[in-house]
């Protein structure tokens, strides 16, 4: 009998299966190696210091005719699964400043967009955090819509090992690992693919309200909003100098391709399209609009057209920034904008709710007291500020103490930059005015998140060529910096449920959160005193690392 359930429960299985849309199959990461016609070069399985300039030769390819550097862009659409601003960590000889990087489930009709290296099942969204404006960031849980650059990830090939074919016992990653006249076979690549850069975003918030009317005294209703974002500026990735290769990756010592100046997107091409999902339709509702514009990039603003799409389901808008149209007589350069929508006269009750960032408090500057690569004269290894300081022949090579932070904060997934932290010490207290206005439901939340990092000697070298910054470092120097780290500050990510969202009854209440995680601590025995290795502590103490390097001050307000 149970063999027979057995047997029914597969068949049943199989036929549900069988009954379901078929999924395409993700893209095979091994076509992304060169070996098998890609664009991306693989090193070997016992790799030298230099031969990792391989994988940034070039760091990102097409995935479709991977041997060209320029590509038809890919409209892509999902829901964001987790992201992250600008927290360091690129490579900086590709980077103008760091990415940011959304991780998105790409809806099933776009699920052939990934790749097989592709393990968590998401496809990273990643733009330069100083081209791509945090205002138009996505948060977790919004839709999210790209277009741009889809490409594999030629940085991190996850390589698993194959055997030279005259030698069973050889593993091998490429040919030059096994030995003269053997080649490498049954090897795999696990190139991820992602859309990096887009050129155009639409990142769509709802569960909450907006003003949808230009009218004076109109009152918020439930709504949907769609920040939008369109540059042909996507920093190194999107470059046709830092994206051409090099017949020898050492080469890449030489290239000078700052400042970036041959921009690859075809931002003219085609009009970037997706569509707003209204919220329900109370009785007498009357659907309304708002178009909020901001300074275009390059000046030139693209026309929108929305298309109202009644008979779909649900209910939406069509929305098409005109990319390919002229506006007096010029093609557009760009565009930012918001687009809100909802139906005037919706009874839905909401509360105008405002959080104020009202100050940054630095527990630990996170500045270890010795710096990666100090400034020294090349041969005599003397203090130096430039290279007059130096003996007749010599350069200063290395950096000052990096002091600088960078740290961004959100409500309800709606980013923003924390100003002030060009210098940091331990102690300081930096004020802030940064505000998110919102309306929300009696079951919403104020949902409060901040992360950020305190920059190390290796944020010093973005924006330069590596030949650049190997003459101000000398290779020894070089190295060290371009190995280092920026210093986590941990995070905050707290919530406030409705109704009163953290506002307390009296409608206004004062805050100071510290982040959880992160680096810094204090020394064993002087505890007092704030560290982020052990050497920065006393002889014989070492560093205990508690996190909470910051705190956040802030307000938050029930509005009428």
């Amino acid at each position: 009998m149970q063999t027979l359930a057995k047997g029914l429960a597969v068949g049943y299985l199989i036929a549900v299966l069988a009954a379901l849309p078929a999924v395409a199959a993700p893209v095979d990461s091994d076509m992304a190696a060169a070996s098998n016609g890609g664009g991306c070069y693989p090193t070997g399985i016992h790799p030298a210091v230099l031969d990792m300039l391989t994988l940034i030769n070039p760091e990102w390819a097409p995935i479709v005719n991977g041997q060209s550097v320029d590509s038809a862009p890919v409209l892509v659409h999902g829901i964001v699964q987790g992201m992250h601003g600008d927290t360091s960590g690129d490579f900086p000889s590709t980077h103008v400043r760091a990415d940011v990087n959304h991780f998105v489930a790409l809806d099933p009709a776009d699920a052939d967009r990934l790749a097989t290296g592709n393990d968590d099942l998401l496809l990273h969204f990643e733009w330069e955090a100083g081209a791509y404006p945090a205002w138009a960031w996505a948060g977790t849980g919004d839709r999210v819509v790209g277009l741009g650059r889809w490409i594999f990830d030629c940085g991190h090939p996850g390589t698993t090992a194959g055997t030279c074919n005259d030698s069973s016992a050889t593993g091998c990653f490429i040919d030059s690992d096994c030995p003269s006249s053997s080649t490498c076979a049954g090897e795999h690549f696990f190139y991820s693919a992602e859309l990096h850069p887009p050129y155009a975003t639409a990142a769509i918030r709802s569960g909450r309200g907006a003003i949808v009317s230009s009218r004076p005294n109109t009152t918020a209703v439930p709504a949907v909003k769609a920040d939008v974002y369109v540059s042909p500026d996507g920093g190194g990735a999107g470059d046709r100098c830092i994206l051409t290769h090099q017949a020898s990756a050492l080469d890449m010592l030489s290239v000078q391709c700052f400042p970036l100046s041959q921009p690859l997107a075809t931002l003219n091409a085609q009009d970037f399209e997706f569509d707003l999902p209204l919220p329900p339709r109370p009785p007498h509702g009357k659907l309304s609009r708002l178009i909020v514009t901001q300074p275009p990039p390059g000046g030139v603003a693209a026309r929108v057209r929305v298309k109202r799409q009644m008979k779909a389901s649900p209910p939406s808008l069509h929305v098409i920034v005109r990319l390919t149209r002229p506006v007096h007589g010029q093609l557009p350069t760009g565009y930012a904008g918001t687009i809100t929508a909802g139906w005037l006269h919706d009874p839905t009750a909401l509360t105008h709710v405002r959080v104020t960032a009202e100050a940054v408090v630095i527990h630990n500057a996170l500045q270890p007291a010795t710096p990666v690569a100090p400034k020294a004269c090349s041969a005599s290894n003397t203090p130096c500020s430039t290279s007059a300081d130096c003996p007749s022949g010599e350069s200063c090579w290395g950096a000052d103490p990096v002091r600088s932070w960078v740290l961004q904060a959100a409500v309800n997934g709606e980013w923003q930059f924390l100003s002030g932290l060009d210098v940091v010490s331990t102690g300081d207290v930096i004020p802030q005015t940064v505000t998110y206005d919102q309306y929300l439901p009696a079951n919403g939340a104020v949902h409060l998140e901040m992360n950020g990092v305190a920059h190390e000697c290796v944020d010093t070298l973005y924006g330069k060529s590596l030949a650049v910054d190997l003459g101000n470092f000398g290779f020894v120097k070089g190295l060290a910096c371009l190995n280092s780290t920026a210093h986590p500050a941990g995070s905050i990510d707290v919530t406030y449920p409705g109704p009163d969202f953290g506002a307390g009854s009296g409608g206004s209440a004062d805050y100071e959160t510290t982040t959880v995680g992160g680096q810094g601590g204090h020394c064993s025995l002087t505890t007092g005193l704030p560290c982020v290795v052990s050497d920065d502590c006393p002889s014989s103490e070492s560093c205990i690392t508690t996190g909470g390097a910051v705190a956040l001050r802030y307000r938050i307000e029930r509005l009428p």
